[in-house]
């Protein structure tokens, strides 16, 4: 039926084109304006050649005002007819790009691309994602961007919940007073009424586009960061539906304590991601952080620095935990962790204050494959652990300091050499000359000692 229209439409207007193109032909009548009056060369007033006749010049006045109208309802007309053919001018080139774009739709079909089953297409697209560990909701990019290029492929890329699993939550809204800037109430809203309203469409308007990424990861994990949002409330009614999916939560607490509230209710957390965090007090903090789940298996308090009794604090979660990434102002801090850490696999630890090495108690950790020390101030926290653990499992050790300090040497030796693990990547970072770092000797001790790395100076 649509194509029958089409017909008649381009029919009728290739008649009006036919129509026109004659009339075009065709010259406009031009009446002969001539009189016995406009003939003489020089009119002449007060001696004319011919004896005006009024009534003659009135008959020639009335002929010529109704040529005049004559003429003006015909440019009337004609502007009429041309403001249409403008209009079926448009009609034509709107036509045109619709015939364009089937064309091309059609021969796209021919592409093997388009026969390329489901799983195929499937694969594509996930090689089509973002390196970015975490997705933002843009139109320009993977997913989005898939979902706009053909309704076939719309539909298979809606349908894949693993393309929507990984979240980049970040809302800027403009009048609402954000908590990350001012220690206001949790959902105050400031400015005019119009400002209100406008700052209401456009959390709903986010809301809608968060809201429709997390329902086509139809109960998959999901991996979340949640950077910069107006209200804890409004983000907190927006995620519950999807509490028992998250996985993974990254955050940024900035200074109220009520964004803590974020963190209850999340069944199926396994890693959890401080990314900064204001002036709150331990036992805040402790207090969230210690009732997480017991599948939690990674936690990355790097901002948060503790002592021994804010490592205890967190009890008992650390006897789930696998990957702990932390900053502790005491060695005893590090081994009291590595204690209540039975199960971990991998300590990245941040030392701060560590001024006068420690004679800690010995320690075998059997699970340990991998340690990264950061010493604000000296070798001593790596010193100290050196000579008080053992870690038959160890793989790979990074020994980071900020300033200028002598290579643990000997330390280290007796800790590979008690341990007997089976290293098999050695990484220094300090502001030591290269010389200092006996390679030969750690490779003829550890024979699995594949590569030594030294990065020197860091900063």
């Amino acid at each position: 039926m649509q194509t029958v229209n089409l017909k008649d439409k381009l029919s009728s207007a290739s008649d009006i084109i036919d129509a026109l193109q004659n009339i075009l032909r065709s010259q406009v009548f031009m009446p002969d304006l001539d009189t016995p009056y406009s003939r003489a060369s020089i009119p002449n007033i007060n001696h004319p050649t011919i004896e005006p006749n009024s009534k003659s010049i009135s008959a020639i006045l009335i002929e010529r005002q109704q040529q005049l109208d004559a003429v003006l309802r015909e440019i009337s007309g004609l502007k009429t007819v041309m403001n249409g053919i403008k209009k079926i001018h448009q009609q034509l080139a709107g036509q045109k790009e619709k015939i364009i774009q089937s064309m091309t739709f059609h021969k796209g079909l021919e592409s093997a691309l388009w026969r390329l089953p489901t799983e195929a297409l499937s694969q594509i697209f996930h090689r089509c994602l973002p390196e970015d560990e975490y997705l933002t909701p843009t139109s320009n990019l993977a997913p989005m961007l898939l979902t706009r290029i053909c309704r076939p492929w719309r539909n298979i890329v809606v349908d894949m919940p693993s393309l929507w699993c990984r979240l980049h939550v970040e809302i800027y809204i403009g009048r609402v007073r954000q908590e990350d800037d001012e220690d206001s109430a949790d959902s105050e809203w400031e400015g005019s009424e119009l400002g209100v309203e406008a700052d209401d469409r456009a959390w709903q308007q986010a809301a809608f586009c968060y809201d429709s990424w997390l329902k086509r990861s139809r109960g998959r994990p999901l991996s979340l960061v949640l950077q910069r949002y107006p209200s804890t409330k409004l983000l907190g009614s927006l995620l519950q539906p999807y509490m028992n999916q998250i996985s993974s939560l990254s955050i940024h607490f900035p200074r109220r304590a009520e964004r803590l509230l974020l963190l209850k209710d999340m069944p199926a957390l396994r890693e959890l991601v401080i990314l900064g965090m204001g002036s709150f007090r331990i036992r805040n903090m402790a207090q969230y952080i210690s009732q997480l789940p017991s599948t939690m298996r990674v936690l990355d308090v790097i901002p948060l620095t503790l002592d021994i009794r804010g490592v205890s604090s967190l009890n008992p979660i650390w006897a789930h935990l696998t990957h702990v990434k932390i900053t502790l102002r005491h060695p005893d801090a590090v081994l009291h962790l590595i204690h209540l850490c039975p199960n971990l696999s991998s300590l990245t630890v941040r030392g701060t204050g560590f001024y006068e090495q420690r004679t800690l108690e010995p320690f075998t950790h059997t699970n340990i494959q991998s340690l990264h020390t950061i010493d604000d101030t000296s070798m001593v926290m790596i010193s100290s652990l050196a000579d008080a653990l053992s870690l038959p499992n160890l793989r790979v050790l990074e020994v980071c300091c900020t300033y200028n300090n002598l290579w643990p040497h000997e330390q280290l030796m007796d800790l590979f050499a008690r341990s007997r693990c089976p290293l098999e990547r050695l990484i220094f970072s300090s502001r030591v000359v290269v010389n200092d770092v006996p390679r030969a000797e750690y490779v003829a001790l550890i024979p699995s000692l594949d590569v030594v790395t030294v990065v020197n100076p860091i900063v």
